[in-house]
């Protein structure tokens, strides 16, 4: 039996219940608790005569609420909240004041399911101290008689969200035990795929076998796909694919038996308030588990590294220029230092989680010609961390590219790419010769893919002695697309030298007699964020956010970073 039981039924204005009647009977009933003890606003004019109570500062006069509800040419619901005697002295819900809190702190929510605006929401309820089941009877309608509407679906949202809010103490262990559930769920299907990758790698797993069959299925399908590589961007056939590696990995028993415990949980929060309990749902088609999906398309679309990556370079200044307080920033800031307008911005967004004032400032800088601060902001407006109110993230794009910021260049020749390649090619190119190694690698592909192999060549070169991680792909490219067999090992050998891992491993599966793009794609599932792609790639931009700063801090940061410099020499 659910812990809240929530009954709404409602009353037509001809119904045969007196609804002015039903409102004195709750009101003075046995059992009622009245309010008393300077709760003047809430009694009638004789305190003590009822029970009812409303928003605050509303004045209860019992005769006129009967004649208002009488005369009402709408609907009035008569909402009963009911729980246990137990769990009503356990959890405080004893007493008309805790009711009458709880009620006034939903009235919106409760308005907002019957689809009443909140001005126009009237209510008045009453708390029974029942023996077994204490409950709260409480009477609602609209001031605009048209409005309200309460659907099936309203008065489950009604019920979860009265009972999250009684019931949240005991529910906070259950959402942390869920959450906990749900990341060991992510985390084995992580280590399964670890454990396909050694099979994959020591040859104990065929080429032939399903799971890989399965995989290069799915990545010759994301090859033709034209959109953004994501689950939810994929035709159906395509999305089934990716459905069915998943549910395969989620056959594993380790996987299975957290999955159980998962939807466990998930049932103990709905029996605060239901008896119907959810439905388990697969795996693979659970949204809240959408992310696993996606890591296989990305493992998938990983495969085709030589034909769709255009990298990713966020290339921003190092923000930690030096230590020193927000009052200190913000003091810097005011006295019209752009650099520290946006040091300010980013700090507050990343470090206090305050967008609207990091906007400001952000927007402060990029006024003043700071090419990060307009990068940055753009970036915000683009990734959703700060709300585009005004849809304004072009401008601030266009700001930083026409002040030659290679990584806003960069970006803007990734949004040319399919509508006007010609213009993208031009943004790699300039960002490219101002040593990007992500832009010498898009323009080095543009080439490739328009036959033009010598200039391809000439900078995917380029790219690789700027960034030598990107020597895996530039090798993969040599050696599966162009033949070129000794090429492509000597740039997965020049990158595995230079500390890629993956590239190592590229360059000993094909000493094996294996499919490296095979392996590189199950590898990179794990190594998401690794040097791989360098999401940040501070080292290699020639730009330095720091100017218009005293000379003694600018000497106090070089030697800063010349002591990190001499340390990473050390490694």
């Amino acid at each position: 039996m659910a812990r809240l039981i929530f009954k709404a039924p409602y009353y037509k204005p001809k119904s045969k219940v007196s609804r002015g009647g039903y409102a004195k009977y709750i009101a003075t009933r046995d059992g009622v608790e009245l309010l008393r003890s300077g709760m003047a606003d809430y009694i009638n004019e004789r305190k003590g005569s009822n029970g009812l109570f409303s928003d605050e500062g509303v004045v209860i006069n019992l005769s006129q609420i009967e004649e208002t509800i009488n005369n009402h040419s709408g609907n009035v619901w008569g909402m009963i909240f009911s729980i246990k005697r137990e769990d009503a002295e356990r959890l405080g819900y004893n007493s008309a004041v805790q009711w009458m809190n709880l009620l006034r702190s939903h009235r919106n929510d409760i308005a907002r399911e019957m689809h009443i605006a909140p001005g126009n929401l009237r209510w008045y309820a009453a708390y029974h101290n029942s023996e077994t089941h204490p409950h709260v009877h409480m009477l609602v309608w609209s001031d605009k008689p048209q409005e309200p509407h309460l659907s099936t679906v309203g008065i489950h949202n009604i019920k979860h969200t009265i009972a999250n809010d009684i019931f949240r103490q005991d529910l906070i262990s259950v959402y942390k035990e869920q959450t906990k559930s749900r990341d060991n769920i992510k985390a084995e299907f992580r280590l399964r795929m670890a454990e396909i990758i050694e099979s994959v790698q020591d040859g104990s797993i065929s080429g032939d076998s399903e799971m890989v069959m399965k995989l290069q299925n799915l990545c010759r399908k994301l090859s033709e796909h034209k959109g953004k590589k994501v689950y939810g961007y994929l035709d159906k056939d395509t999305k089934k694919m990716v459905d069915e590696i998943v549910s395969m990995i989620a056959s594993d028993s380790r996987i299975a038996e957290l999955y159980d415990l998962w939807h466990e949980c998930r049932c103990e929060s709905y029996r605060a308030y239901t008896d119907v309990m959810p439905e388990k749902i697969s795996l693979e088609e659970n949204e809240e588990f959408k992310s696993i999906r996606n890591e296989v398309v990305k493992m998938a679309s990983d495969l085709q590294i030589t034909r769709d990556f255009h990298g990713q370079d966020d290339r921003e200044p190092n923000d930690n220029t030096w230590e020193e307080d927000l009052e200190e920033m913000e003091e810097w800031a005011r006295r019209g230092d752009e650099n520290q307008m946006y040091l300010l911005g980013k700090k507050l967004l990343d470090e206090y989680d305050d967008p609207e004032e990091a906007e400001y400032w952000l927007k402060k800088s990029a006024e003043k010609g700071n090419i990060y601060g307009s990068y940055f902001l753009y970036k915000c407006y683009r990734d959703g961390r700060i709300l585009d109110g005004d849809d304004s993230k072009m401008k601030y794009l266009r700001m930083a590219v026409t002040k030659g910021y290679d990584a806003a260049e960069y970006e803007y020749g990734k949004l040319l790419r399919e509508k006007d390649p010609e213009e993208a090619m031009k943004y790699f190119k300039k960002a490219a010769h101002k040593d990007n190694p992500y832009a010498s690698y898009a323009y080095a592909k543009m080439c490739a893919e328009r036959g033009d192999i010598e200039n391809a060549k000439v900078y995917f070169g380029r790219a690789t002695m700027q960034k030598p991680a990107l020597g895996l792909r530039v090798g993969l490219w040599y050696y599966y697309e162009l033949g070129a067999y000794e090429n492509g090992k000597a740039y997965l050998q020049y990158a595995a030298e230079r500390g890629d891992s993956a590239s190592a491993e590229a360059l000993r599966a094909i000493n094996k007699g294996h499919d490296a793009r095979l392996i590189f794609g199950v590898l990179n599932l794990l190594y998401y964020a690794s040097n791989i792609i360098d999401s940040r790639a501070d080292d290699h931009s020639k730009h330095w956010p720091i100017r218009g700063v005293d000379r003694k801090r600018l000497n106090e940061l070089r030697m800063k970073n010349e002591g990190l410099g001499m340390r990473m020499n050390r490694r």
